[in-house]
């Protein structure tokens, strides 16, 4: 692929976008084109990454602070709009960028939203009477200010071509990987996948924030399996879903899961709510009865009990300290009894 026709994929740096994922979006977008430069040796970037911020107020003309491949003018032909870092987006965002938005797609750009950027996407009303993905913790919210979308949080990307909504756990990494599967092919999204993804060596690095969905090991039907999990935020499933979901029996799933991921799948949907929990506290205000309530627990103290076995510290007292040590797999591991785990899975089993 030539420098001139290298895709573009610009990122709307709006006021109050999480920083964090435009960052990680740009670092996947760039280990990507690395590899596929190692692998074609053509010395030339597939990939084009840039970031548009409104610099004048109310402007309508977003301007490029950052362009990963100066070359010409920047032109998006992927944009995305990333989530915001901690409330809800402001109802009064500047219309310029909802405006400037609006043009791009019109100009044959794909627009792509993450999470809450969902709010800025409705507000164009190019998705009016379309299913738009979102997390469960926003859905409400953005079904009252925007009635004639369809909010759908059982689906973790919807793809409607020319418009992709995600949302969910992790979601900028699967809207990136989504991405560059459907830019460079699914060869590079899973080499891409292998880099950014694959657990660390025992004994070096720890894991991330939350934990590192292991998602190398190859065996196709677990993946489909940890998808559904994230999909739900490890919320209100049961192993008979989870089985359903993966194309196997309970009794197979079961082995095959704890040998792909080295988790049994009660302690994995358990790591999911919690490395969900963590994100949550360390990206803002949300209350601890909302995060609760997002994550299917029957109430704070039942929440709060289960995070603190999980973390080693109430959720207060973790949110104070903004995301200090990484956890390993370990750290996940479920204490209940043999009672606790044969009904974890029942239907209108807690998920706790």
């Amino acid at each position: 692929m030539s420098a001139r026709t290298a895709h573009e994929i610009g990122i709307v740096h709006y006021p109050g976008a999480q920083v964090a994922c435009i960052l990680g979006l740009t670092d996947l977008f760039g280990v990507a084109s690395t590899i596929a430069l190692d692998q074609r040796r053509s010395g030339q970037s597939p990939l084009r990454v840039t970031h548009w911020q409104p610099l004048h107020g109310r402007d309508a003309n977003l301007s490029c602070v950052y362009d990963s491949a100066p070359r010409g003018s920047p032109k998006p032909r992927t944009l995305i709009i990333p989530p915001t870092m901690v409330d809800l987006p402001d109802p009064d965002v500047p219309a310029g960028v909802v405006s400037w938005v609006r043009n791009r797609h019109a100009a044959g750009a794909t627009l792509v939203s993450l999470c809450s950027g969902a709010f800025i996407l409705a507000e164009t009303g190019l998705v009016d009477g379309k299913s738009v993905a979102t997390h469960q913790i926003c859905a409400e919210a953005l079904a009252k200010r925007f009635p004639q979308i369809v909010v759908d949080v059982n689906r973790r990307i919807i793809d409607h071509g020319d418009i992709v909504t995600a949302g969910g756990f992790l979601s900028w990494v699967d809207l990136g990987l989504f991405l560059v599967d459907r830019i460079l092919g699914p060869a590079m999204r899973a080499e891409t996948a292998r880099f950014v993804l694959s657990d660390p060596a025992a004994g070096e690095t720890r894991y991330f924030t939350g934990f590192a969905p292991p998602q190398t090991h190859g065996d196709r039907a677990v993946l489909k399996a940890q998808e559904w999990v994230h999909m739900r935020d490890g919320r209100g499933v049961s192993l008979a879903a989870m089985a359903t979901a993966a194309g196997l029996e309970r009794r197979t799933l079961l082995r095959r899961f704890a040998s792909a991921t080295g988790m049994s799948p009660i302690e994995y949907c358990r790591a999911v709510r919690i490395a969900r929990a963590r994100e949550l506290l360390e990206g803002g205000d949300t209350s601890q009865k909302q995060i609760a309530q997002s994550l299917g627990y029957k109430d704070v103290a039942s929440f709060a009990r289960v995070f603190r076995k999980a973390v080693g510290s109430a959720p207060g007292a973790y949110r104070k300290t903004a995301g200090g040590k990484g956890i390993s797999p370990a750290d996940f591991a479920v204490h209940d009894d043999s009672h606790q785990k044969q009904h974890l899975f029942e239907p209108g089993a807690h998920p706790g």
